[in-house]
């Protein structure tokens, strides 16, 4: 079996072990990325470190893609950190925004609700009918990308579920590249310039 693989190409490392080194040197590079940044109005502007990170993530991903002899992380290990990573964020931003969202709310009444919810909603509408009528795209595909026009990895792991295959992964990867790093760096402009 040795003789063979050396004739084919290279054995593939058991998937049961975490590269450390490599997903390590990972986040060093995307934290590293994510401090870098442009003045701007008095403010640095750049893709912090969750932006520096997706970078990083994409770029040693894609190395892994080419030759996936190092970087081994087992796919439970990987929806492990995705979930915790996740659920992490989610606790963040309620414990850093929620008071000052329940004040809000209270000043402006439903109204804010409710156009939170059409900023959501409108927007994937146009997207699903033109990704469906226009763009002629799978279901599934476009299912994929709507989640990640909307940035959203819980979604996407319902419609992975649903569907049960990884396609609408092929759909999401793009749109949310986009989605992230476009809010990233739109984010501190918006609040720079009103």
């Amino acid at each position: 079996m040795e003789r063979a693989s050396q004739l084919i190409g290279y054995p593939t490392p058991p998937a049961d072990k975490t590269d450390f080194l490599y997903f390590g040197l990972g986040l060093v590079c995307g934290f590293g990325l994510g401090l870098l940044g442009v003045p701007f109005h008095g403010a640095l502007l750049g893709l912090g470190t969750g932006g520096g990170c997706l970078i990083a993530g994409l770029v040693f991903g894609w190395l892994r893609a080419r030759r996936p002899t190092f970087g081994q992380l087992p796919a439970a290990a990987a929806l492990y950190l995705k979930d915790f990573g996740l659920a992490v964020f989610v606790a963040c931003i309620g414990l850093a925004t929620g008071a000052e969202a329940i004040k809000q709310i209270v000043r402006y009444g439903v109204v804010l609700p409710i156009a939170g919810i059409a900023v959501s909603l409108v927007p994937g509408l146009i997207s699903l009918y033109y990704g469906k009528y226009v763009l002629k795209m799978h279901p599934v595909i476009l299912c994929g990308a709507l989640c990640g026009r909307q940035a959203s990895t819980p979604a996407l792991n319902a419609v992975t579920l649903a569907s049960g295959s990884n396609a609408p992964v092929l759909g999401y990867t793009v749109p949310y590249t986009l989605a992230n790093v476009l809010l990233t760096l739109a984010g501190p402009v918006v609040v720079l310039l009103r």
